[in-house]
């Protein structure tokens, strides 16, 4: 039934094992990240939270306006429904996950914490129980409780962790991939899963995900995630859980957020050598016609919006763009010379 009872049946391919290497020659970087990023941690770190929990939000199909779920999480507002709430509690979930990671544990008892915390407004969640192949009088002695099911993972997990007896990442997802279809408590097993796998990657030291948004390169692959993970839970229950392909995705998705955060702080070492208005100018100028405030955010993820907002008044009170439109979403034109 688990993957990780059976990982030690798993052979890695070529290619995932290239794959393996580029993503521990970018975890080697890890330090250079720490440095670059070292004056504006805190800002970063909340800037990435923030974008994981609306993508994660979004994965989940939680239903907000996007003023509210903006107001939620920029701003903390006072969440007024249910629906707020969690949202709300998703952010504070993921924010004391990267600031605690490094001590956090997945025992049966925490991810069961986390999980209730998160819908703390609603009825609390439990363990759920599967029902046993061999009958017995007592109905009570026909089902079993699926937390000893998960220790027994959990405990296989940790001890191939601490003896260094298989690769952390490949691991952690195919522990992953084990709770996923355990579905071991009775409600919001995929959130529990997704916070799960955020915690386990952060832990094998994919801190890219400190600076990259994780759940928003998940929501831009999401269809073709899905698919890789119905794909591997398809024997999962008789024990043959096809997984490379989920494997060779996450990879991907790894490797590709390293070089977001290359270039990123490529552009951030940049600002921090010359006027933060003067980069923003030059980036606009350079956009071929028509342009939004998000693009100019990707470029420049850590300056802040009032400086942007400085530099376009700037701009267009020079005649150099105009807006089309009004609020947050609006466009901007360069104006021909």
């Amino acid at each position: 039934m688990s993957c990780i009872n059976n990982i030690e049946r798993l052979i890695i391919p070529n290619d995932v094992i290239i794959q393996l290497t580029k993503i521990y020659k970018y975890i080697g970087m890890n330090k250079y990240f720490s440095e670059v990023f070292a004056q504006d941690i805190d800002v970063v770190i909340s800037q990435t939270v923030e974008r994981d929990t609306f993508f994660l939000s979004q994965i989940l199909q939680l239903k907000l306006t996007d003023t509210r779920m903006r107001l939620i999480i920029t701003k903390d507002s006072n969440p007024r429904t249910k629906e707020e709430t969690t949202v709300s509690n998703i952010k504070e979930t993921l924010m004391s996950i990267q600031k605690n990671y490094q001590h956090m544990r997945y025992q049966s008892n925490d991810v069961l914490n986390i999980i209730n915390y998160v819908y703390s407004h609603y009825a609390p969640i439990k363990y759920d129980y599967v029902t046993l192949e061999k009958k017995s009088p007592l109905i009570s002695q026909n089902m079993r409780s699926k937390r000893i099911i998960i220790d027994e993972i959990i405990d296989n997990t940790y001890r191939n962790i601490e003896t260094e007896s298989f690769e952390p990442i490949l691991l952690y997802l195919h522990f992953f991939l084990d709770f996923y279809n355990l579905q071991p408590f009775t409600a919001h097993n995929d959130t529990a899963s997704y916070l799960l796998l955020y915690l386990l990657f952060l832990k094998a030291d994919l801190e890219v995900f400190k600076y990259v948004s994780f759940f928003e390169i998940l929501y831009e692959n999401f269809s073709e995630f899905q698919k890789e993970l119905k794909n591997a839970s398809y024997n999962w229950q008789e024990g043959y859980a096809q997984t490379l392909n989920l494997a060779r995705l996450v990879l991907k998705i790894i490797n590709f957020a390293y070089q977001k955060v290359v270039q990123i702080a490529k552009n951030y070492s940049f600002d921090q050598q010359i006027n933060k208005s003067d980069n923003i100018e030059n980036t606009v100028l350079k956009f071929d016609t028509i342009f939004t405030k998000e693009e100019i955010r990707l470029l420049h993820p850590y300056v802040s919006e009032s400086t942007i907002n400085r530099t376009l008044m700037k701009l267009r009170a020079e005649g150099k763009i105009k807006p089309l439109g009004k609020g947050r979403s609006a466009k901007w034109i360069k104006v021909e010379s």
